[in-house]
């Protein structure tokens, strides 16, 4: 591996593949690295970590990284707040960006094994969680009770459900 690849800190050439609508103002981007070794080598990131952003031209900001490290996707769930993350809404598939990391100590997961994981979000507050949740369940037979209590103000709002609940 080269030594720009090892570096964490240089902004590497991303490319938009598709956006999910979540909620209001929030959306999924799913991605990947032009490089298919950069790729691989950022998927041993750990849970709870985030990465930083770049929109050419416009800026640069933190998200974290809500898939986990054994999930095939990559992808940034995130609320349009301000000019660089309009910007990424403006973005269509094909289209590029950068994004360097990971950063961040993540969580120890290991150092949890055989205890109970409880995890409590409201709203986006379920982002940077997510990666944990779905790392302790596919690891499930290192855990012993997983609960999660999330909610929103609304059924509408809650975050990453196959099918959208009206209220």
């Amino acid at each position: 591996m080269s030594a720009a690849m090892q570096n964490v800190y240089l902004p590497k050439p991303a490319v938009l593949e598709r956006v999910l609508p979540e909620i209001p103002e929030v959306k999924t981007f799913y991605w990947h690295f032009e490089d298919a070794e950069e790729q691989q080598a950022f998927h041993k990131f750990r849970p709870g970590q985030f990465a930083q952003i770049s929109l050419f031209g416009v800026g640069e900001f933190p998200a974290s990284l809500p898939s986990s490290p054994g999930e095939e996707d990559t992808f940034f769930t995130i609320r349009k707040v301000g000019s660089c993350t309009a910007a990424l809404d403006e973005l269509q598939p094909g289209q590029k960006f950068a994004v360097r990391g990971p950063y961040g100590n993540g969580f120890p997961m290991e150092e949890y094994y055989g205890k109970d994981l409880v995890f409590v979000a409201g709203g986006i507050g379920l982002i940077p969680l997510r990666s944990c949740i779905v790392y302790a369940l596919q690891h499930r037979e290192y855990y012993d009770r997983i609960q999660i209590f999330y909610g929103a103000k609304t059924p509408p709002e809650l975050m990453y459900l196959p099918e959208k609940v009206t209220a």
